[in-house]
């Protein structure tokens, strides 16, 4: 406030914005600045934020003012709380971030929202934010010096999204990683792959861990090939290639495709991607990125660029790309249960019985298929789409949030992908015979079959997919799974 009254020249407070900066503001201008400032940027279109994704936006701001150095009185902060704690819900159009500086754009229709301007939804009904506030016995605020500026200038919208979506490609990865066990047991894979001896020589902590939850998902199956089997093997094709005395062709695959066997190469290095990911968003979250940053105690402000969302934007594209990657040996495997040539015995697309006249799980593969390939084109990076744009003020720019977003569609897509894989691993165990499988397969199939029952005649698959899928992001396999190995995976 004493700045303020002395009018020192402070970026945001006492200037104009941006390319504007060498205007100079009286203090009495101060609410006016604030408020142009917030009505001018609440320009975002398209379709609106989740109620879910405007709340993390929200209270990651919260958590920024927190750390004490964006000059904002309490009674903001305490009303961003109570918006919270009502239920108070800003609308946000989510096209229009650049990511830098922040995510101006999609947060100035928050700071709307606690002015009493734009609209919100509260109790499922979209309204002003004037007549939601009147509702709960709230008080719009009028900013003063900073505030307007402190709401919008930072990476809020990019780092609530993304969080949500790291949060959810570790519930993924697990999942993967269980419905992977299960597939390799309906395809009567081996164990061998998975021996810790050979990861040692690798030690990647992904690769590593991956192994192991694999062997522990897969202990007491009795459709993959473990070490006493393959010893057997072994000796017949000797006893085999003894007799005939030259070059035999048995027939049988003593090691397994790539999408099996490698399954701790390329899932392990998606769990090592996503421990990069996560500790990069975490720090973002218990960040100050604001511009200016104040330090009372020296006197001095800090005008720098803590507002970039690189720091954001780089671990969101290689969230997609990790993503893909899960759905991307999901796809093959599924394609080898269908296929009837590489499935070991399994009926053409798991359709049992009158195959040719059933389809089975034909018009399914579809689906994973297309999903892939609408992923991959996804996958082109945001963090390199810099455009130069307020008059070349901002000529270097994140595009974080729509990393972030696109991180988000790909995630339900993957989903999908893995709800396609799961059914049909659990169609396979029909012909495989249930008794054959291991105890956390078993309990899998269990789980899935309270929703969803077999496919003894073709039906529509549509709403079985979408069950599947919902119980896959909301942890409904992984959770029940590590309760029964007592541990995470």
């Amino acid at each position: 406030d004493s700045w303020v009254a002395d009018e020192k020249i402070i970026y945001g407070v006492t200037t104009g914005f941006g390319p504007m900066v060498s205007t100079l503001i009286p203090s009495k201008y101060q609410t006016d600045l604030q408020e142009n400032l917030i009505r001018s940027h609440s320009t975002n279109v398209g379709p609106v934020f989740s109620a879910e994704e405007v709340r993390a936006a929200m209270l990651l701001r919260m958590n920024a003012f927190a750390k004490g150095y964006s000059a904002i009185r309490v009674d903001v902060a305490n009303l961003l709380v109570s918006m919270l704690n009502h239920g108070i819900h800003p609308q946000v159009p989510q096209w229009g971030s650049v990511g830098a500086s922040g995510d101006l754009t999609p947060s100035a229709h928050i700071a709307l929202a606690i002015m009493g301007e734009g609209t919100v939804e509260y109790q499922g009904e979209v309204m002003p934010s004037a007549d939601a506030f009147e509702r709960t016995g709230l008080t719009p605020v009028r900013f003063v010096a900073k505030e307007g500026l402190a709401l919008i200038n930072g990476t809020t919208m990019m780092t609530g999204v993304g969080s949500l979506q790291v949060h959810d490609a570790w519930t993924l990865l697990k999942s993967a990683e269980i419905i992977s066990a299960l597939s390799i047991e309906a395809l009567r894979g081996s164990l061998e792959p998975f021996h810790p001896k050979g990861h040692e020589l690798k030690p990647h902590p992904g690769q590593i861990q991956t192994a192991r939850n694999l062997r522990d998902l897969l202990e007491g199956s009795k459709l993959v090939w473990n070490a006493e089997m393959l010893n057997k093997i072994q000796e017949e094709l000797r006893a085999t290639m003894k007799t005939n005395g030259d070059v035999t062709d048995t027939g049988l695959q003593i090691q397994n495709a790539y999408s099996l066997r490698a399954t701790p190469q390329v899932i392990g290095a998606v769990r090592d991607a996503l421990a990069y990911i996560t500790a990069r968003v975490e720090t973002e979250m218990n960040s100050s990125n604001d511009n200016p940053l104040i330090f009372p105690d020296l006197d001095i402000s800090y005008q720098g660029a803590n507002f970039h969302g690189q720091t954001l934007s780089l671990p969101m594209d290689v969230l997609s790309i990790s993503l893909t990657q899960i759905g991307i040996i999901s796809e093959r495997r599924l394609n080898r249960m269908l296929d009837a040539g590489r499935s070991g015995g399994l009926s053409p697309f798991l359709a049992r019985g009158k195959s040719g006249l059933r389809c089975g799980f034909e018009g399914a593969q579809y689906i994973p298929t297309s999903l892939i390939a609408e992923c991959r084109t996804l996958c082109n990076p945001a963090s390199i789409q810099s455009i130069p744009s307020n008059a070349e003020n901002q000529d270097v720019v994140s595009m974080g949030l729509i990393a972030a977003r696109k991180a988000r569609d790909i995630k339900e897509r993957i989903s999908y992908v893995l709800a396609v894989e799961l059914l049909a691993a659990c169609e396979a165990f029909e012909e495989r015979g249930i008794s054959q499988v291991g105890p956390i397969s078993e309990q899998v199939y269990r789980i899935v079959r309270e929703l969803v029952p077999t496919f003894s005649v073709d039906r529509p698959m549509t709403a079985d997919i979408e069950k599947i899928k919902n119980m896959i992001l909301e942890g409904r396999i992984v959770d029940p799974v590590e309760t029964t190995l007592q541990r995470s995976l």
